[in-house]
């Protein structure tokens, strides 16, 4: 069936949103939201972090994590354990070729910066090379904020994960900046102030960063993908909220 651009078949299971407090700008629903589920966002943390320790399951952790997150961000009841367990066998080999695809890149580009710093001694030229790849990554990384969330929302192969997840990094690209700003400021506090930042990455740095970049994805992939799906299908759309909640929805970007 139909999906973004023509790609995709988005009738994966799902419930009602959850209701949301009126009016609240997306900004401070955020923070409601992690300070009322801080004690489970380091559950979660700590949970990604033993699943993450065969290093192979990297990629399917994080499907796991995300499908989590974005129940929270749609605040509908979650059992922690079961659920992460059941969409980490649900996402396992979809998850595990995604994390693979990604390390591939991130090696070529990792590769590519090496050579193009030494070679800028040569040629300036190879100065624009080094932009060019960075903008590529910056582009990359972008993708990265939605493919687990569409992974864990609809019915894609990896190649329209990764086609689809490329073109919402530009639908989404002003959110996509502030989500690196936040998302990726974190993870860098953490790595830079090793080990004194150990208690952070145990607790809350990889849930929070992801719950980051969940809650700001989820809005573009609702409106690009899932809404016109089933607008056009006619069929009942399983994230739409209720009809007495409909201006509460969290899909609105308003950043």
């Amino acid at each position: 069936m139909g999906g973004f651009l023509g790609f995709g078949n988005y009738e994966k299971e799902g419930k009602g949103v959850g209701k949301n407090e009126r009016e609240k700008k997306r900004f401070f629903q955020f923070f409601d939201l992690f300070f009322r589920k801080l004690g489970r966002l380091v559950q979660l943390n700590l949970l990604y972090i033993l699943f993450c320790i065969p290093v192979v399951t990297i990629g399917p952790a994080t499907a796991a994590m995300t499908k989590i997150l974005r129940e929270y961000t749609l605040e509908r009841p979650v059992f922690l354990y079961s659920d992460f367990w059941d969409a980490f066998k649900e996402n396992f080999k979809q998850g595990f070729a995604v994390s693979v695809f990604q390390g591939i890149v991130i090696a070529l580009i990792y590769s590519a910066v090496i050579y193009y710093v030494s070679m800028t001694v040569k040629s300036v030229w190879f100065l624009l090379l080094l932009g060019f790849i960075g903008l590529i990554g910056l582009i990359l990384l972008f993708a990265s904020y939605y493919v687990y969330v569409m992974m864990v929302s609809v019915q894609l192969n990896v190649f329209q994960l990764i086609r689809n997840s490329i073109l919402l990094a530009f639908a989404g690209a002003r959110t996509n900046i502030l989500t690196f700003l936040f998302s990726t400021g974190l993870l860098a506090v953490s790595v830079v102030f090793f080990p004194i930042s150990i208690p952070l990455l145990l607790l809350l740095t990889f849930s929070t960063s992801t719950f980051i970049s969940v809650f700001n994805s989820w809005q573009y992939i609702y409106k690009h993908l899932i809404q016109p799906y089933y607008e056009q299908t006619g069929l009942p759309n399983p994230y739409e909220p209720k009809d007495d909640e409909a201006d509460d929805t969290p899909f609105e970007d308003s950043i």
